[in-house]
């Protein structure tokens, strides 16, 4: 059974509501990167799976009123002066939106309608000064007492008699540095860390913000959260889900939302696999992600495997992906109206999760790996000959005619990310010039050479399609008694001055006959 399905029914059966609010969000103080994503598609996949048998509703709370905590690398020197202030309140880095927040939030945004993600997004900082908190914040410093008991019971170093939970927005520097040193009636008494400012402020409309361990179970019961999504940071022992839970039941009167705990996304670099951070620049942005792929395979990475299991993911392992998806969508065409097993069944629900359109028939698919190979050898103009395209793909036995317009179009895509991902990520396709194959051509063996004349000899009477090609090499080589190994080293040196590359009997025929040729029989 697919895993979102089992925690909708768990849910539905432990927690009856009229409305079922899945609760996901993110603080935008870099580049959200996919490792960030995990946690919204989590959330749309449960959200997906609970709204075929309830009422159910998908947020996202964007937390915009967060401090920035440092200057991270990726920033000028000149924001070491916004340190401490809300995100929404500091310039945007590159001048190009409202906010620094906004200026990592909206690319998100805009990816989750490619994404199929369907949801209501709230900003914190919007929130707090339409005054949605302000009896939050009364309540938490009516019990301020209570919300420090929990808190300590957590705490190597207990927090003191003087503590308040709350951090007033410095009226003269916009800092949240700031420290309460007084309670009185509707106002706070508070003193700015960073500027040194005293005031008075009533806590309200945005003047003042919860803390994290505060702000989050608030929200639960602003919202009415019943499951949220969270990584296992907030899950972990005495982590901010633990003490939420106990300030949600014991301070804000609200039954907290069930968890699901996601591990993290892992990118691979080199031979190690590191946790994505966008403060330490560790990151494969959401933003990017259809630079080099289409949203369904993104979606299926995240979706194909339970939220408590780590992803490691490699960009040079994209084209293993999208085979796997593509393997995926046969199975489902195939199967779809078929009496399946459980095995069976889970498929066909990764599918449909991983798939936010599901086209009416199954698409002409073209292997991604070969794409990256078409992309490359029929770009011109900055652009993608089709008619190049055409003329390779029936070179290499496929029927050009099965294509329909969707098919097309996302041949199309494919051919222009295959490429980006294969210049970027994966192999560019050079072919060295004639008298570098000539120098390649005299550091082969004398029987290597001999095979380059004789198949060239050979090609010129036989059909030219990739199927044709294959089946000559191999028997080419064995009629002279080579390696066909050996046969393929020497055709790709000659090619590509190396002694591996893409699949030779298809790479030949996209090729065409004339270069081919030409090239085996210039020796």
């Amino acid at each position: 059974m697919f895993w979102a399905d089992v925690i909708a029914d768990k849910l539905l059966k432990d927690r009856k509501e009229e409305k079922y609010v899945i609760a996901t969000g993110i603080t935008p103080s870099g580049h959200i990167h996919i490792g960030n994503a995990r946690e919204t598609l989590t959330g749309d996949a449960i959200y997906k799976a609970l709204k075929e048998k309830a009422d159910a509703e998908l947020i996202f709370i964007a937390d915009t009123y967060d401090p920035l905590r440092k200057r991270y690398p990726f920033l000028p020197e000149e924001f070491e002066e916004y340190v401490g202030m809300p995100l929404s309140e500091i310039p945007c880095p590159e001048g190009c939106c409202k906010s620094y927040a906004d200026h990592f939030l909206n690319p998100y945004l805009e990816s989750l309608d490619d994404l199929g993600v369907e949801l209501k997004v709230y900003k914190a900082d919007e929130n707090y000064k339409k005054g949605l908190y302000d009896e939050k914040i009364r309540i938490a410093l009516e019990k301020r007492d209570k919300i420090r008991e929990i808190l300590n019971k957590f705490r190597d170093n207990p927090l003191d008699d003087s503590w308040f939970p709350i951090n007033v927005v410095c009226e003269k520097c916009k800092n949240l540095k700031t420290k309460v040193i007084g309670y009185e009636g509707e106002e706070v008494y508070y003193r700015c860390e960073k500027c040194g400012h005293e005031g008075k402020v009533k806590p309200y409309k945005g003047k003042a913000k919860l803390p994290w361990r505060v702000d989050w179970p608030a929200r639960w019961s602003i919202f009415n959260v019943s499951i949220e999504p969270m990584g296992k940071d907030h899950a972990a022992a005495g982590g901010s889900y633990d003490t939420g839970y106990l300030i949600a039941k014991e301070v804000f009167n609200y039954n907290p939302p069930m968890k699901v705990v996601y591990e993290w996304i892992q990118l691979k670099v080199g031979d190690k696999a590191i946790p994505m951070s966008s403060s330490k620049g560790v990151v494969f942005a959401v933003k990017d992600w259809t630079y080099v792929a289409h949203p369904e395979i993104l979606r299926f990475l995240i979706l194909r495997s339970k939220p408590s299991k780590h992803i490691d993911f490699d960009m040079k392992k994209i084209p293993d992906l999208v085979d796997e998806y593509d393997r995926l969508e046969e199975f489902y065409f195939e199967n779809r109206d078929k009496d399946l097993d459980e095995d069976g069944k889970e498929k066909i629900r990764i599918y449909e999760f991983s798939t936010p359109r599901i086209p009416e028939k199954k698409p002409f698919v073209i292997p991604y790996r070969f794409c990256s190979i078409i992309g490359q050898l029929a770009y011109e103009d900055n652009n993608i000959n089709m008619n190049k395209v055409f003329e390779i793909l029936k070179r290499n036995n496929y029927n050009i005619d099965e294509i329909d317009e969707f098919s097309l179009k996302r041949l199309k895509d494919r051919l222009i990310m295959a490429r980006n991902w294969a210049l970027k990520y994966g192999e560019k396709l050079i072919i060295i010039s004639d008298d570098e194959a000539k120098k390649e051509f005299e550091t082969l063996k004398d029987k290597q050479k001999e095979w380059i004349r004789y198949f060239a000899e050979r090609l010129e009477n036989v059909n030219f399609d990739a199927l044709t090609i294959h089946e000559l090499i191999y028997e080419t080589a064995k009629e002279i008694g080579l390696n066909p190994r050996d046969a393929f080293q020497a055709a790709y040196k000659i090619l590509l001055g190396k002694k591996y590359g893409p699949r030779l009997g298809a790479f030949l025929a996209s090729l065409g006959r004339d270069f081919v040729i030409k090239r085996f029989s210039m020796f």
